[in-house]
């Protein structure tokens, strides 16, 4: 698999994670392209040398000066997707990576903080792990991935913004008419009682009154009734 298809096939995977985890997409890619020789050495489906059950490989570590090869247990996923969303968990769930400044240096978008601090958490015994990583980031451009991840989380934000603007202008409207609602279809108020019973007792040459049925009329009825009364009409 040549490097550029490697890439392709694991950044959208990457960037996804990146905007759920905090962990630069750049540096994903980086450590899986450097852990697994771009997709060639990945037994267990194992991106990231992740030590634990699954497998038993051989590989080598640099111990008091020298390289060594031993053999050791390493994870095994279902695919490289699996893989990538362990290595963030992996990440996050042991606090040395965060006491070395990891998270802090992938908030800023300082893809060389973030390998450094990888190295100096202990992720790997390379001495030139975090030259390595940062080489590979800029001889393949994977800093692109890092703004993709943050532009796409600010589109979200704003788009939460968007729609609380909506949701607050939608309650308000929503008062409006419940007011108005309230109006048109309300009890008879305090103020307009002896109106009411003025026109409930004046009648008609029928032998109606004037009003049958006060309650539930509207604010602006109960008003006009108000002012007619007022003025000696009832």
């Amino acid at each position: 698999m040549r490097n550029q298809e490697f890439i392709n096939k694991i950044a959208p995977a990457a960037v996804e994670d990146m905007m759920n985890t905090g962990v630069l997409a750049s540096i994903t890619i980086a450590q899986a392209a450097l852990e697994s020789a771009w997709g060639q050495s990945a037994p267990g489906n194992n991106l990231f040398g992740i030590k634990g059950s699954g497998t038993t490989q051989t590989t080598k570590e640099f111990i008091n000066g020298v390289w060594v090869t031993i053999n050791a247990g390493f994870r095994s996923y279902q695919d490289w997707f699996g893989s990538i969303t362990d290595h963030s968990k992996f990440l996050l769930e042991n606090p040395r990576y965060r006491n070395a400044g990891f998270f802090d240096q992938c908030s800023a978008m300082d893809y060389a903080g973030a390998a450094r601090a990888l190295q100096a958490a202990g992720y790997a015994t390379d001495p030139q792990y975090a030259t390595k990583i940062v080489g590979i980031i800029e001889s393949n451009w994977l800093q692109q991935f890092d703004q993709e991840a943050d532009n796409m989380l600010r589109e979200i934000e704003e788009l939460k913004g968007q729609i609380q603007t909506l949701l607050n202008t939608a309650e308000v409207h929503i008062e409006k008419i419940s007011a108005l609602e309230a109006k048109t279809s309300m009890a008879v108020p305090e103020w307009a009682k002896e109106a009411v019973i003025a026109a409930s007792t004046t009648f008609c040459r029928d032998g109606r009154p004037l009003i049958d049925t006060p309650d539930g009329s509207s604010y602006d009825f109960y008003r006009l009734l108000t002012t007619i009364h007022r003025k000696g009409l009832i």
